[in-house]
């Protein structure tokens, strides 16, 4: 695969760390005029410099966010302000006069492109994407991202939701996948593919560890999990919780609900 289409633009935001890996991708697509896509964190370094390429490239025509999740939204306000360009979210955040209630569908302009919303629940209620379908690019946010998995968070996540947009965004067909965090992804269908077949693999083994004593998440993680870094815990309990709340709506488990946690068992 060749270079990125020149109408892409990322600059980095100094946030690494265990869940954003080098820090935010903030994206900019269009030319003549460009939509800022995810401008992370409320870092006045990183909006500068997101605001002097936008302006190199002809101004932003709006400031848009994949999703709530403060690596992704903190900074938007201000950079939208200094922009002087709308803020577009999710039509159930938009709450204030002035920004962008986006649905799944609408077409946004980006100077002489356009972009199309996809909305992905699953990572979060209101996650989108936006795909640029004449130049085959899919912005991802983190319902894919690149080296590893996105955290399921219930109740905010749900795994059932997320495997659903992941079958969607699969057939979306794109070139480039470019994702929150991470590099860019040259084989998306693949990627997408492996992301699904990692998913239901770990349904399986959380099935399977299961039996007629009730356990809890943070029990099936210590078996499921050995070896992995202790500050990643935490965040692969409430994934297994997405797992086992879908498993619990499909019929295949049942929940224990008592002191503390939720502890789940085969029927």
């Amino acid at each position: 695969m060749s270079a990125l289409p020149s109408v892409v633009e990322r600059i980095l935001a100094p946030n690494p760390g265990p869940l954003t890996g080098p820090g935010t991708n903030t994206w900019l697509f269009g030319r003549g005029e460009v939509v800022v896509i995810d401008p992370g964190p409320l870092d006045q370094r990183h909006l500068d410099a997101v605001a002097q390429a936008a302006r190199l490239r002809g101004g932003a025509g709006m400031v848009l966010c994949t999703h709530h999740h403060p690596d992704h939204r903190e900074g938007a306000d201000r950079l939208a302000e200094m922009l002087g360009a709308p803020l577009a979210l999710y039509h159930r955040r938009a709450e204030k006069a002035g920004e962008l209630a986006l649905e799944d569908g609408d077409r946004l302009l980006a100077g002489e492109s356009w972009l199309e919303v996809v909305h992905t629940p699953g990572h979060s209620q209101d996650h989108l994407c936006v795909f640029a379908p004449e130049e085959r690019v899919l912005f991802s946010g983190d319902h894919v991202l690149q080296g590893t998995t996105s955290v399921i968070w219930p109740p905010d996540g749900d795994m059932a939701a997320y495997l659903r947009s992941l079958a969607r965004v699969r057939d979306l067909e794109a070139d480039w996948l470019l994702p929150g965090h991470g590099e860019p992804i040259t084989e998306p269908r693949t990627a997408v593919e492996v992301l699904i077949a990692h998913r239901l693999e770990r349904e399986r083994q959380v099935l399977e560890a299961l039996g007629p004593d009730p356990l809890a998440p943070s029990q099936l993680v210590a078996q499921l999990y050995r070896g992995y870094p202790p500050e990643v815990l935490e965040y692969a309990a409430q994934t297994v919780l997405a797992h086992c709340l879908k498993l619990e709506m499909e019929g295949r488990i049942e929940r224990v609900v008592g002191d503390g946690e939720s502890r789940f068992r085969k029927p």
